[in-house]
């Protein structure tokens, strides 16, 4: 759309509601009074007399005044002939009035004469409700122009034009004069029937939001039916309740009555439609703007009911005037929907808002309680409301003082036990990869000093035997309090805390910083076990590794390595003697062919010591199977037999997975063969995820009687722990079973 076309636009938008509002209410005479257009309410209900809901103009009526006739008729007989006779300007009209009094309501009859609208004068009083709707105008005006092509913006500016004609409806609804002539009843029913389709342009907009963000497309008969959808809430009323209203004024009454039942129609849908394009939504910014207008939607009437409806009920004023809360809600709830439905600076602006939304919420809550605490004491008492509010506003900005006072006094007498959060806080920052013992003390030094601690020790006794851990600081002497130090369903140890003589000891309110204390504790005692743990295998591999590089240096340095001298030396005779011996020299060559291969057999006996070339050959699963057809000699007797069971998905394994399986599966079944006395022994292979299961079980007689006091059973433990893994060895009267569980940390080749 070109600059002038949008410019025709906005300015269309501006002028509409203007020209509409003023011209309906300057269509007739007006006697001053306001009467509520809508029947829902029963307290302000037309019938044979109507009640006069506000007063704009010098005129001589009052709010709250009841008009029964005018000229000599009730209000529904002028309804009822709808042959009302024509007012003009300068008319004399009188009015039977009751009119309440503070001791004692009376008729009255109040002659007024008829004026033009006092429309300025009504542009004052409802100020803030028609700024409400120029804020509105102006946020449509903006996202139309910013992006005039897109379907929610368009939407959004209709909304933002025709919304304002409600104001014909009210607040500046028809006058007493309107039922007996002048201008009529349509003003509020045309006005109300705008609003009506400006509600059904904001459900277009919110359904075709995701459009100005994301992928969603609506055709036209949908966009159609859903901008008629807040008129069902009107056809319903008009079918179902209003035709049970009498008399014809109540009737006439009901039919003017538009905005609420679209509203009770349009909101839902508004919400629904946004919350549903919220889920099913897979686009970010879609996400985001359909969130954001419902957090500025729910928000803005989460603060209608919280700061004036509810209050209202139960005091019969709002918590803020209805014109403090239109300025403050309306700016607040248009940023949000100018942001969605623009749809810039979404990622800054979403997760700002709905932080602020929360506080909001939170102290309109506290707000809200209050005002229902204040006027229930209000009602029971000869204190009045205003009073209990006064003392509560001025309690409300002292307690931040007290409450700021009586948290240092407690803090310097009792330390952090009333904030457990900071003590868990500060632990977790403790490094665990420390040294045992300085984390430890570390951690004690926190405890005593954020709680004020004379005396604390932690005493671990790890689980796998190894050297306990402990450490304390401070001097025992007060009354301690002993903290089991449990992670994960395992008890580590223990902690003892005293406060010193002159303060007071925990007592039944610190049990949940006990608690927390205790849980954090543990966890940090777990991580460093864990950490001593790892150090002591770093220590166990790096030993392993020298061990067998001095192994290895001894046997080629004492065996292999004088061979080849001695083979060498050797050789160097051998021309000498072909050309004097030749028997000699080939006697000669016979042996140190005979000693070469002897040193090659030593090679392959230092290879296979470091690797089993049958795994590179066959595999592991293979070649354990060949090895167990090695060892059966047929007809042997007192021999046991050994299978192998693997499942089809076990190999291929890493390297090191292969040779430890390997070499604890050997040591098991020679186990087995030399001391259980089986008959048979069972290999299973099974993988587990990311784990290989491996099982050995005979059907001997058993474990001995002390089975730790053997090299074999630490040596299979060993090479799974060096892997991460773990072994075990059971019995359960039938035999022996022993069970690895190795980490397959990637495939081989990986």
């Amino acid at each position: 759309m070109s600059r002038t076309g949008r410019v025709l636009v906005v300015v269309a938008a501006w002028v509409f509601p203007v020209v509409w509002v003023t011209g309906a209410l300057l269509a007739g005479p007006s006697d001053g009074t306001v009467l509520s257009s809508s029947a829902v309410d029963g307290d302000t209900r037309w019938g044979d007399s109507v009640t006069v809901l506000d007063v704009v103009g010098d005129g001589p009526l009052q709010p709250g005044d009841v008009v029964r006739s005018v000229d000599g008729r009730s209000l529904d007989a002028w309804v009822t002939d709808r042959a009302s006779a024509e007012r003009t300007t300068g008319e004399t009209v009188t009015y039977e009035v009751l009119r309440p009094a503070p001791d004692l309501a009376r008729n009255i009859d109040v002659r007024v004469t008829l004026t033009r609208y006092p429309v300025v004068d009504a542009a004052w009083r409802h100020a803030a409700t028609i700024i409400g709707f120029g804020l509105v105008l102006l946020a449509g005006s903006v996202v139309f122009w910013r992006r005039p092509g897109a379907a929610a913006q368009r939407a959004f500016l209709a909304a933002a034009a025709l919304l304002p004609a409600g104001l014909t409806a009210s607040p500046l609804g028809p006058g007493v004069i309107d039922l007996a002539g002048s201008r009529g009843t349509w003003p509020p029913l045309v006005g109300g029937l705008l609003f009506t389709l400006g509600l059904g342009a904001a459900v277009v907009a919110a359904a075709t939001l995701a459009h100005s963000a994301g992928r969603m497309r609506l055709g036209g008969p949908p966009l159609v039916l859903l901008a008629v959808l807040p008129f069902a809430g009107y056809v319903f009323w008009l079918l179902v309740p209003a035709r049970t209203l009498t008399p014809e004024a109540a009737r006439v009454q009901a039919l003017i009555t538009v905005v609420p039942p679209a509203l009770v129609v349009a909101l839902p849908v508004v919400v629904a439609l946004l919350g549903w394009r919220h889920l099913r939504s897979d686009d970010r910014s879609t996400t985001l703007a359909t969130r954001l207008a419902l957090i500025g939607v729910l928000g803005g009437l989460a603060a209608r009911v919280l700061l004036g409806d509810l209050p209202e009920r139960l005091t019969g004023d709002p918590l803020l005037p209805w014109e403090v809360l239109v300025l403050l809600i309306t700016p607040a709830v248009l940023g949000c929907l100018v942001v969605a439905v623009d749809g810039n600076r979404l990622e800054e602006v979403e997760p700002t808002v709905r932080r602020a939304l929360v506080q909001a919420l939170a102290a309109g809550l506290v707000a809200t309680s209050f005002v229902a605490v204040a006027a229930a004491v209000g009602r029971a008492s000869d204190i009045g409301f205003r009073s209990l509010l006064a003392g509560g506003v001025l309690a409300l900005l002292v307690l931040p003082l007290a409450v700021a006072l009586q948290r240092f006094l407690r803090r310097a007498v009792y330390g952090d036990r009333v904030f457990p959060q900071r003590v868990v806080s500060d632990l977790r920052q403790l490094d665990a990869s420390s040294a045992p013992e300085q984390a430890l003390t570390e951690t004690l030094g926190v405890l005593a000093r954020r709680l004020r601690l004379s005396h604390a020790e932690i005493d671990v006794h790890p689980a796998d035997g190894s050297e306990p851990l402990r450490a304390s600081i401070g001097e025992p002497g007060g009354q301690p309090v002993a903290i089991e130090l449990v992670a994960g369903g395992t008890r580590l140890g223990r902690m003892t805390m005293e406060v010193a003589a002159n303060r007071d000891p925990f007592g039944p309110g610190d049990r949940r910083l006990l608690v927390d204390v205790g849980e954090q504790v543990g966890a940090l005692v777990q991580a460093v076990l864990a950490n001593r743990a790892l150090q002591r295998s770093r220590q166990h591999l790096v030993s392993a590794r020298e061990e067998e590089r001095r192994r290895l240096r001894r046997d080629l340095h004492d065996g292999l390595g004088p061979s080849l001298a001695s083979l060498a030396m050797r050789l160097e005779a051998i021309p000498d003697l072909i050309a004097r011996d030749p028997s000699g020299a080939a006697a000669l060559a016979e042996s140190l062919s005979e000693q070469a291969r002897g040193g090659i057999a030593e090679v392959r006996r230092l290879v296979d010591g470091l690797r089993p070339p049958a795994l590179d050959q066959l595999g592991l699963v293979s070649a354990l199977r060949q090895r167990a057809e090695e060892q059966r000699v047929p007809g042997a007797t007192g021999q046991m037999a050994w299978s192998v069971e693997a499942d089809e998905d076990v190999e291929p394994l890493p390297a090191a997975v292969e040779v430890a399986a390997y070499r604890i599966t050997l040591e098991a079944v020679t186990n087995a063969l030399r001391h259980s006395g089986a008959a048979t022994c069972t290999v299973t292979l099974r993988r587990e995820d990311d784990t290989l299961l491996l099982r050995v079980r005979d059907t001997g007689r058993g474990l001995a009687e002390d089975p730790r006091r053997g090299v074999g059973l630490t040596s299979m433990r060993e090479r799974a722990e060096e892997l991460g893994g773990t072994c075990a060895v059971t019995q359960d009267g039938g035999g022996t079973t022993v069970e690895a569980r190795l980490p397959i940390h990637g495939r081989e080749g990986d």
